[in-house]
């Protein structure tokens, strides 16, 4: 069982302590983490979402996930990426990245936190979590802008969050 922290609109824990599914089914506010993991030719690597997910299941997306109960920002980022694409960072590899991203919505009400870090590996160097993403891909950020505002559902991104890759964009250059 997975317990989280459950948060006021500031990200203030309010002294509550949910198992994650009693959260989510509550649509209770909490905190997650997503981290954009980039490389030198001006790509983000996704990760398609198993189709067992609760939420957007098939989709790409980030590394991204629950903030343990007492675990802070940084060490579930890095929980997170081991779990999911089996790859070792350090606090120091990390790097915060834009402003928290306030989501209050009738399902899957969170703040996310995000970080990048940069990283060459090929796709199939990285050690993938099977239950929670069945492959991961190198993607050119432009080319993910694109299919976003053609309306593109492929990817866990809608037309309000263009702004984190044109902000991941500038970190690139």
């Amino acid at each position: 069982m997975e317990f989280i922290n459950i948060v006021d609109e500031n990200g203030n824990f309010t002294g509550e302590v949910l198992e994650k599914e009693i959260a989510h089914d509550r649509n209770l506010l909490h905190n997650e983490i997503a981290c954009f993991v980039i490389n030198s030719n001006n790509e983000i690597l996704l990760q398609k979402r198993s189709m067992n997910k609760r939420f957007n299941p098939g989709k790409w997306g980030l590394c991204a996930g629950h903030v343990d109960s007492g675990e802070s920002l940084e060490n579930a980022t890095i929980r997170e990426i081991k779990e999911e694409i089996g790859l070792d960072v350090t606090v120091d590899e990390l790097h915060t990245f834009t402003e928290r991203e306030i989501n209050i919505k009738e399902k899957n009400s969170h703040i996310a936190y995000f970080y990048y870090l940069v990283t060459n590996k090929k796709e199939d160097e990285f050690v993938i979590q099977e239950e929670e993403l069945s492959e991961v891909k190198w993607f050119n950020v432009d080319y993910i802008i694109e299919l976003i505002e053609k309306g593109d559902t492929t990817t866990v991104f809608t037309k309000e969050r263009l702004r984190l890759l044109n902000d991941i964009k500038k970190v690139m250059k």
